[in-house]
């Protein structure tokens, strides 16, 4: 109850913001490069569940998706199919739009970042306890690294974080993302490498993380590439 309240009351600071910036944004995005503003993607919610997720456009229009050999998403620091706008919003003004997921209660302020749909074929082990709680615009692994780090370190982070998960420490993470967000520094991460191994080292993650992914892949059977639509 008291994290709703908190994911509400950072939703309503979130549209007020959106509503100050919203009009330049979406002229420059225009202007930038031809296409939508919006850029509508399906996403794991909670327990497998899919969402519909909305955010500014970053990049070229058709720009061809590329994976690394984990699975996850390659962006480069110098990507061409990103646009110079999606360079700027990519700093995480691109995701406000997620607001609106916030207030339909699909997604946390605060928690992993969603991902690809066929992304839940690739979870090992302890990394399916990623999906037992709702999907964050911001998060412990972004402010630690996003995508300087490789997506299983990053599923790390997301796990821990949902087993972990404190006022505190939701606090503590909204106002690092407002230090990313104005440039300020960002010495020290937030939760020390050597803490999440040892979180890691307890053994009943695993049995909680195979009765999770048994009840994910009740509704996930088959890998959402290889459908025919």
């Amino acid at each position: 109850m008291i994290k709703r309240l908190f994911d509400i009351l950072l939703a309503a600071v979130a549209c007020a913001i959106l509503l100050v910036f919203f009009i330049p944004f979406a002229i420059l995005i225009k202007l930038d490069s031809p296409g939508p503003i919006f850029f509508r993607q399906q996403r794991l919610g909670r327990l497998g569940y899919t969402i519909n997720v909305l955010k500014l456009r970053t990049m070229h229009v058709n720009a061809e998706a590329i994976f690394n050999a984990d699975g996850s998403r390659y962006v480069g620091q110098r990507d061409p199919r990103i646009t110079r706008m999606g360079y700027f919003l990519r700093t995480g003004f691109d995701e406000l739009t997620q607001v609106y997921n916030v207030l339909l209660g699909e997604m946390s302020f605060i928690g992993p970042r969603p991902d690809d749909l066929f992304s839940v074929h690739n979870l090992e082990g302890t990394e399916w306890l990623k999906l037992s709680v709702r999907p964050g615009i911001t998060g412990l692994a972004q402010l630690t690294g996003r995508n300087d780090l490789p997506w299983k370190e990053r599923l790390q982070y997301d796990v821990y974080y949902a087993k972990n998960r404190t006022l505190m420490l939701d606090l503590r993470i909204t106002a690092r993302t407002l230090g990313v967000l104005f440039k300020r520094e960002n010495p020290q991460p937030l939760v020390a490498r050597d803490v999440i191994n040892a979180f890691f080292a307890r053994p009943e993650l695993k049995a909680e993380a195979a009765q999770l992914q048994a009840m994910v892949m009740q509704r996930r059977p088959r890998d959402p590439r290889n459908q025919v639509a």
